[in-house]
């Protein structure tokens, strides 16, 4: 049932983002059903065939079998709902003519979190030689569940990135419009960033907001020191380890957020000093967003008059949120426009008009 689950909860998600999208239209929701429903008829199928093909298997050759089986179901379901629910107006460019060479922008980030998933299994690999008796079949439990997630994670990371990718190369090698900064002209928008984001004031701040905590912690020891089994001491200790996790997360996101400027600064001086506009998005301050994606979308384009004088984007980016409604972030773009590059606003308007009929666009 892992495959149906993992379909599910990308069918619901590419639903609900492509519900809240420009492009949405009843037509479409239902042709996504319509996949949907067969697709994951078509892997229920095949995994009770092959419950019948290997019943009478060995455990090995059984485990094995539905192992793949599993991997394969989730990968075909996830790809298939993904192709299928993005419609033709949202579909990224990726022919690449065969001298172009390919960025790495979007699949570096892949490329990390497998490390990460590498180290995991060779920590899982070597508690599961040192930990003696039946406390090793917990490491053994946890080690499934990494592969499981790994192979079938890592894979739809990767090409998912590998697409947009391509999409970016394309855009590179035949943009609308392609700005770049002088080296002193973009460590003077750095440094405007930089103040933008000390100047926006903290979300949270620990002695203004900290009556915020009492309601959850009490529901917390409350629900603990009612229904859960063990000692006083034991629920005692449970509590002020779960009040303690959820402090520390939160200073943890506090700090972050007191040295938000000097993160921010800090990445802008890492990347390339342009901007890139194309029929599949802007890319800009190392970050590549889509007119009409399913997940990152275009909402607004204008004229940020401040100084220095910019173009201001906002795009709409859904989060995936399995236990509750559809959660939406905005995603603010602000791209400097370089002395002499007026000129160029005009035919942004024109092509991006073009791109997004039914946005408001006011870049002249």
């Amino acid at each position: 049932m892992l495959p149906v689950l993992f379909a599910l909860l990308s069918a619901a998600g590419a639903w609900m983002a492509w519900r809240r999208n420009p492009l949405y239209s009843t037509r479409s929701a239902l042709r996504i059903l319509i996949y949907v429903v067969l697709s994951i008829a078509a892997v229920i199928a095949l995994i009770i065939g092959t419950v019948n093909l290997v019943i009478n298997r060995s455990p090995v050759v059984a485990g094995v079998a539905m192992g793949a089986v599993i991997i394969f179901g989730a990968l075909a379901l996830i790809f298939i709902i993904q192709s299928v629910s993005t419609p033709k107006e949202a579909k990224l460019a990726t022919v690449l003519p065969p001298s172009a060479k390919l960025v790495h922008v979007h699949r570096q980030k892949v490329y990390k979190w497998a490390k990460a998933f590498a180290i995991t299994v060779a920590i899982l690999g070597v508690l599961a030689i040192v930990i003696p008796g039946n406390a090793v079949f917990a490491v053994y439990a946890l080690g499934s569940i990494v592969l499981l997630l790994g192979a079938i994670l890592l894979p739809v990371g990767y090409f998912t990135s590998l697409g947009f990718d391509r999409s970016l190369t394309i855009m590179m090698l035949n943009p609308w419009v392609h700005w770049q900064y002088p080296a002193e002209e973009w460590k003077q928008w750095v440094e405007v960033q930089a103040a933008r984001v000390k100047a926006t004031p903290s979300k949270f701040i620990l002695k203004r907001d900290w009556r915020k905590f009492i309601l959850p912690f009490s529901i917390i020891a409350g629900g603990v020191y009612i229904f859960s089994p063990g000692t006083l001491m034991m629920k005692t200790l449970y509590i002020l380890g779960c009040i303690g996790l959820i402090s520390g997360l939160v200073a943890l996101s506090a700090r972050q957020g007191r040295h938000a400027p000097e993160t921010v600064r800090a990445a802008l001086l890492k990347v390339t000093p342009e901007a890139y506009f194309g029929r599949d998005g802007l890319y800009c301050n190392g970050a590549y967003n889509t007119w009409v994606g399913i997940s990152v979308y275009l909402k607004s384009a204008s004229l940020d008059q401040n100084p220095p004088r910019s173009l201001y984007f906002l795009f709409e980016k859904y989060v995936p949120n399995p236990y509750g409604g559809s959660t939406s972030m905005p995603i603010h773009q602000v791209v400097p426009i370089p002395a002499g590059a007026e000129s160029d606003l005009a035919l942004l308007q024109k092509e991006l008009t073009a791109r997004c009929p039914k946005l408001r666009i006011a870049l002249t």
